[in-house]
């Protein structure tokens, strides 16, 4: 059995490492770890031994592993498996459990043999793996962002799916059509599509969407688009192993050579320097 080290594994300044799994390659046999973590099935079907005991986890469920636990993954075979797991500190927990305060008990969490388990209906597996999602729109450069959006991200599925709270409301300051538009961009269905989807979003005239973007984001509309693209293409070369054209296709660039071009303009390396700089793997072969 490997026992993993979160001062090997995690980030030092974010305390956390997401992953996007599409398959059990790149996650090893028996380990147990020194940190915390949530696993949603977002695909298919894995079968999960934890703790001795095997479990048949199918797509929409949540799982809270905590530190005493021993586990892996087995696939099945009837069925290819995808996973988002995210990996976070004891540290990240405690601030989690005096942010969250009294209404909040992990003890609760921590004392049954199984780690805790919620299930998800297929309307809310995809809000919260897009939520998940979010995560690749902020680079790896920008890690007190990924701090506080990791935390933020953390305490909304405790809330949600591990106690009774009810959660509550933000107000950003930024119109709700605006949020609304911003949020059906960060589908990589719609800014993959460019400046032309962005005016379909919208009910506004392309000229007001551009002043406030510009107000709210400090940036021009095709700007903007790019930065959601590259952001995303880069945590894919991070968090995935997915090769550079797939990830060039998939955030929108139809051009290679133009993706390359755009991606060490922003980022001011390629995209292979940029994974070979920034990437850390979770969990060892």
């Amino acid at each position: 059995m490997i026992h993993l080290y979160g001062r090997d594994l995690l980030d030092s300044v974010t305390e956390a490492h997401y992953a996007y799994h599409k398959s059990l390659n790149t996650v090893t046999g028996e380990h147990s770890h020194d940190f915390y973590e949530v696993f949603l099935i977002t695909k298919g079907a894995f079968y999960h031994k934890v703790n001795r005991r095997r479990t048949y986890l199918p797509e929409g469920n949540l799982v809270f592993i905590r530190p005493s636990d021993v586990h892996y993954y087995e696939n099945d075979e009837r069925s290819e498996g995808e996973l988002i797991n995210l990996a976070f500190s004891t540290s990240t927990m405690e601030a989690l459990v005096q942010y969250l305060g009294g209404g909040f008990e992990l003890e609760k969490l921590l004392q049954p043999e199984e780690p805790p388990c919620s299930f998800i209906d297929k309307h809310e597996l995809n809000a919260l793996k897009e939520r998940f999602q979010l995560l690749t729109f902020i680079s790896p450069e920008e890690k007190p962002k990924m701090r506080r959006e990791v935390r933020a991200l953390l305490a909304e599925i405790f809330v949600r799916y591990f106690s009774e709270s009810p959660m509550e409301d933000i107000d950003s300051g930024i119109p709700d059509w605006l949020e609304q538009v911003q949020k059906k961009m960060q589908n990589k269905e719609h800014f993959s599509e460019g400046i032309s989807r962005l005016n379909e979003l919208c009910p506004k005239s392309p000229e007001h969407l551009s002043r406030m973007i510009k107000k709210h984001f400090g940036q021009t509309p095709t700007e903007w688009i790019n930065g959601m693209r590259l952001k995303y293409a880069a945590n894919l070369l991070v968090h995935t192993d997915e090769s550079v054209i797939e990830i060039s296709m998939e955030a929108g660039y139809k051009n290679l050579s133009h993706f390359y071009h755009r991606f060490k303009e922003y980022f001011g390396s390629s995209p292979a320097q940029y994974r070979k700089l920034h990437r850390k793997i979770i969990i060892p072969n």
